[in-house]
């Protein structure tokens, strides 16, 4: 194979250098241009002083050298038509026409798309008008998701949590025109972890590549504001292969086909940005070109010659399935400080040439044979490693051969998959309450008056005193009616039994609820029983878990309910997956065993002194630990990648709140993990409060 290929790569930053590099590997390749370029693509490629929208000087180049493939970096050339020019004038480019194109550069036509050909996303509508997109907005729960129908530099995207964000956002992207003139989409608010899938596309011939995840806030922790992107790395814990193909065959083929009926097939890469979403994968956003920084993480796995792939691709033939390397790549961006802000260029950067890595430069230039930055993201560095951890290790001892007081970087790049992602019931159940809230004032007006909660507490216990006033306190903000009884320590069991008869026969009260544990002269057993089952807002009652076991219509138990809520919240689809329930407990293990094996999981019930407990809780893909017992799991006993959910609420001998898991242990090990306190108690008084409100719709919808 002769190595007489010249090559044109239109564009400058960091994706850019790791597709001249990816080319330089290629025996056919004989010469590689940039334009423009940067500092270190001009140490494997000439460098040329055009803009990359500049398409009649970029044309009148190619035709002067002879170039026998161009191949397009950024959505800027491919917006204002490059590929369509260049196709004109009979020169072979990777890359789409300006018309298929429309996938990244209007977010509305992508919508269209998707909804037309059912490819899963978010809900939307959309509008020009500033008023009529703000009362639709206002009409609906928070955050909204607002977009720009257009190019925004990565800036036309807001997610507004308060009514004043959406209508300072709103009022910037229609009325203000910061943007131009244009429409807005707005849509549902998602959750789940986001990932990126990148493929090459030919019309309807799709040639995947790795699935890679990129950090967008500035700082440690996923804090301060979205940039362009502080780092990415492959090899994603939290997609299953099950998740990848379904993400190819649903939405990438899905996609590439539809646009071929939409008569503007695609040409070139096809970025998804997805999302793993309780209801499954989900389209977040579609872009016509490689993603940065995941294409520096991405093609350096790829064994194939790329340029092989580019003009197949271009020439609109098939081409052999891409090889890709069982290796796992981390990257890591030095930016400027103040960035995404103002910052400072031309600050020195020195020791990059001891760096035993890939460095990529975003934004450098060479003035009297020093190296300076001359961008906001000015270089990103990349390991490779058996896994996630040996690249994370290698990459950050390799930025430390990099000297320059003006940059900085993040150090915590893929600690959502060393360290799991915290399952916040707090937050989730700030949302239900919400959302309760405006159903509770709608029924009020529909059926004339409130649902009401009537709590008995018995004695002084204090963790008692402070749940039943918790439960007291959510009920109000909801809006129900809320009515708290106290009795004495020593109260007899049958004056509570008496009470409960009273709030039964109470054609005001909707949900009754005792406070548990009770003092040891009254039978637990009987004071549940003695609560009519439709008032029984716990779910305790025989005849409610009965129901529950037969599958019939009953008040689910408020904890068990609240943990499917958090497993749905990880985004893990339970069909199929290994479920470990440790602990047997009536309130808490069976119930929640139960609702896993009706969501088709395989369900493996044990307890704290189950024989070699740890074989057993390594096989759980969804891990739920209800025991009681201070760090009755350890973070070796946890599978790679599991959803752990840690019902215990323990004290240690300081005195410190803690759970049934080692939390710091386990959550390197786990995607997800719930936090002691923060995690399933919030929930439990969330779903406490739907009971009420379904108790109340069973009995006035059959009253």
């Amino acid at each position: 194979m002769a190595q007489d290929k010249k090559v044109l790569v239109v564009g400058g930053g960091g994706r850019c250098h790791a597709i001249v590099d990816a080319l330089s590997r290629s025996p056919q390749v004989a010469k590689i241009w940039c334009a423009p370029g940067n500092a270190g693509i001009a140490q494997q490629a000439e460098c040329v002083p055009l803009k990359d929208t500049d398409v009649e000087g970029l044309l009148a180049f190619a035709k002067e050298q002879g170039i026998d493939l161009t191949v397009v970096g950024p959505e800027a050339a491919l917006s204002v038509g490059i590929v369509d020019a260049f196709r004109a004038a009979g020169l072979r480019i990777f890359g789409h026409t300006k018309a298929a194109t429309r996938i990244e550069s209007s977010k509305e036509f992508a919508k269209v798309v998707m909804d037309k050909y059912g490819i899963p996303t978010a809900g939307y509508r959309s509008f020009e008008d500033f008023q009529e997109a703000l009362d639709y907005v206002n009409a609906r729960p928070f955050p909204a998701v607002l977009k720009y129908d257009g190019l925004a530099a990565g800036k036309g995207v807001v997610i507004a949590a308060k009514p004043e964000e959406a209508e300072a956002a709103l009022r910037s992207m229609l009325l203000d025109e910061t943007f131009g003139k244009g429409r807005v989409v707005v849509e549902d608010f998602l959750t789940g972890p986001e990932f990126s899938f990148m493929a090459f596309v030919d019309g309807e011939r799709v040639y995947p590549m790795p699935l890679a995840q990129d950090h967008k806030r500035a700082f440690d922790g996923d804090k301060g504001p979205n940039t362009g992107g502080m780092g990415a790395y492959t090899g994603l814990p939290f997609i299953t292969e099950e998740d990848r193909e379904f993400a190819l065959k649903g939405i990438l083929e899905a996609t590439a086909k539809a646009m071929c009926a939409e008569g503007c097939p695609l040409s070139g890469v096809l970025y998804g940005g997805l999302m793993k979403t309780p209801d499954g994968i989900k389209v977040i956003e579609f872009n016509a070109r490689f993603g940065d920084p995941e294409t520096e993480v991405v093609l350096p796995l790829l064994e194939s010659d790329i340029y092989e792939i580019f003009e197949a691709v271009a020439c609109g033939r098939a081409a052999a399935q891409p090889v890709w390397r069982e290796a796992v790549t981390l990257g890591v961006v030095l930016a400027s400080k103040g960035y995404p802000g103002s910052y400072p260029k031309g600050a020195e950067i020195c020791g990059v040439e001891n760096v035993d890595a890939k460095v990529y430069h975003m934004g450098t230039k060479r003035e009297g044979g020093k190296l300076l930055t001359a961008g906001g993201r000015v270089m990103m560095v990349v390991a490779e490693g058996a896994d996630i951890r040996a690249a994370r290790q290698k990459v950050y001892d390799e930025l430390g051969k990099i000297s320059c007081d003006a940059l900085f970087c993040r150090r915590d790049i893929a600690h959502v998959a060393l360290d799991g992602r915290i399952l916040d019931g707090k937050a989730l159940s700030d949302r239900i309450k919400e959302e309760l809230k405006e159903r509770v004032g709608k029924l009020e007006v529909k059926y004339g008056r409130k649902p009401s909660l009537a709590v008995i507490i018995v004695g002084n216990n204090p963790a008692s005193q402070v749940y039943v006033r918790n439960k007291v306190k959510t009920a109000i903000y909801v809006g129900m009616n809320s009515r708290l009884i106290t009795m004495a320590e020593d109260v007899t069991e049958e004056a509570l039994l008496q009470m409960i008869d009273t709030l039964n026969r109470d054609p005001e009260v909707d949900g009754i609820l005792v406070q548990l544990p009770l003092p040891k002269q009254i039978d637990e057993a009987r004071v549940i029983d003695a609560i009519a089952k439709e008032k029984d807002v716990d779910g305790f009652h025989v005849l409610n878990v009965g129901d529950l076991w037969l599958g019939r219509h009953c008040s689910v138990p408020c904890t068990p309910k609240g943990i499917l809520r958090l497993i749905d919240e990880s985004g893990i689809d339970l069909c199929g997956k290994t479920a470990v329930v440790v602990g047997r407990s009536n309130i808490v293990g069976k119930p929640v065993a139960k609702l896993l094996l009706d969501r088709n999981a395989t369900v493996i019930i044990a307890h704290s002194r189950t024989k070699d407990l740890k074989s057993v809780t390594l096989q759980a893909d969804v891990l739920v630990v209800a025991v009681g017992r201070e760090n009755v799991v350890t973070g070796d006993m946890v599978k790679p990648g599991a959803v752990v959910i840690d019902v215990g609420m323990n004290r240690n001998a300081a005195g410190k709140l803690c759970g049934d898991v080692d939390f710091v242990g386990a959550r390197q090990q786990a995607s997800w993990i719930t936090p002691v306190p923060g995690g399933v108690g919030p929930m439990t008084i969330a779903m406490l409060m739907e009971n009420t409100v379904e108790c109340f719709l069973d009995r006035v919808e059959k009253a």
